[in-house]
């Protein structure tokens, strides 16, 4: 009897050794899961409290640190832009007169260009594509000292610059012959153009009568000189970066679609289709019967 209690106490021992060793397997295995589990939880939590990274912005986005005009100026400087060309009795006039000389003896292989290659001088601003041209060029001088100098949109006047060098790339000569290193013709056009405009803007071209701009201020000749210079270098650097970015883009679109025209839609086919599907859609309307009358037997 002694020998089987002492063996039932024994049996006992030994289970309740196993039940704590089970019970210690059982904690520090839920320690080491809630350890885990808040690892990742920390993980997660500093993924989701880490800043967004910033993407890839295009030329015109809104990007204060590449925008020469936000701090390329005072807003007495901006002001002085705007007020200054206000004051020119016909901008539009002294613009096609630089153009005529541009066109006539500083850059004349861009008569073709502009369709004047036959055309007499006095008669070139009549022709589309030069009086066209000349009159987009007020209007850009226009918004762009205005956005600068009164309504303060610094974003709009530089998307407005890097949206018209982008616009060049459509002509075709400018695609195949600007070249920064031999002959950048922006910096041709507007060098002249500097180096003619400003007398205009000084006021020391004679003969020019300047209108009067209400509450305008009075500034330097050397004020209006030097702001009017970094706002060329400006308009040269912008347009011609604007002008290589959206070049690199069609030569890339231009090589795709050499090395794979099969994956190219083409337009003639396209058309084709859209209009046979078009006219499958379209309900046959029959052409109504004309109503016949009966007499009326009463």
């Amino acid at each position: 009897m002694q020998k089987s209690r002492a063996l039932q106490r024994s049996g006992k021992a030994l289970k309740l050794v196993r039940i704590e060793e089970n019970n210690d397997r059982l904690k520090n295995e839920s320690v080491s899961t809630l350890t885990a589990c808040s690892i990742r939880n920390d993980a997660m939590g500093a993924s989701l409290c880490k800043g967004a990274q910033k993407k890839a912005v295009g030329s015109w986005v809104n990007n204060d640190s590449e925008n020469p005009f936000e701090h390329s100026f005072t807003k007495k400087e901006r002001i002085c832009l705007r007020e200054t060309y206000q004051r020119l009795q016909d901008p539009k006039e002294i613009i096609g007169r630089i153009f005529l000389d541009i066109v006539n003896d500083v850059a004349p292989e861009v008569k073709k260009v502009f369709g004047v290659e036959r055309v007499p001088r006095p008669n070139m601003l009549k022709m589309p594509k030069l009086g066209g041209h000349v009159a987009r060029v007020n209007d850009i001088f226009d918004q762009t000292t205005s956005m600068l100098g009164y309504t303060e949109n610094v974003l709009g006047a530089w998307q407005l610059i890097r949206k018209t060098g982008r616009a060049h790339t459509k002509q075709q000569f400018l695609l195949e012959n600007l070249n920064q290193l031999e002959k950048n013709y922006f910096q041709v056009v507007i060098d002249y153009f500097q180096e003619q405009f400003l007398p205009y803007l000084t006021g020391e071209k004679e003969g020019q009568e300047r209108k009067k701009v209400r509450f305008a201020q009075n500034y330097t000749t050397i004020l209006i000189e030097d702001v009017w210079k970094r706002f060329f270098s400006i308009l040269i650097a912008q347009m011609t970066d604007s002008f290589e970015q959206e070049r690199t883009k069609v030569n890339q679109a231009q090589t795709r679609k050499a090395l794979t025209p099969h994956l190219m839609p083409d337009g003639s086919k396209k058309k084709q289709k859209e209009s046979q599907s078009q006219s499958e859609q379209e309900p046959e309307i029959k052409e109504k019967e004309p109503e016949q009358m009966y007499e009326d037997p009463f």
